[in-house]
């Protein structure tokens, strides 16, 4: 009875380590997107035919690092989606190596003067 309480103490100590390593790392993971989302605004302010300089702008920022993830304009509004995995600490000794992450911001363009 004592191990198999012990195993299900640890477990839970496994959920609330993992758990909240993962929202942290989806935080940052967030906080990349809308940097990318910020540059790609920012390079639309840079000249004409703003939709494409914000999207090469926000591609480059994705680039740069070694971030995982999309860039896309519908309309006005550039959107940049990251992805990634965050490796287990405690779970892993229930198989469960990996979660997954998720992040992802939306910047709306200024209209061309």
């Amino acid at each position: 009875m004592i191990p198999v309480a012990s195993l299900a103490a640890l477990i839970c100590v496994g959920i609330g380590v993992d758990f909240s390593g993962q929202v942290a790392a989806e935080q940052v993971l967030r906080d990349q997107a809308s940097h990318c989302a910020r540059a790609g605004a920012t390079a639309a302010t840079l000249g004409a035919n703003s939709e494409f300089l914000a999207l090469a702008g926000a591609e480059t920022c994705l680039s740069e690092g070694v971030l995982v993830g999309t860039a896309r304009l519908d309309g006005r509004v550039l959107t940049v989606e990251l992805t990634g995995t965050y490796p287990t600490k405690l779970l892993s000794i229930i198989a469960i190596d990996r979660l997954p992450l998720r992040g992802a911001a939306s910047v709306g363009l200024a209209q061309d003067r």
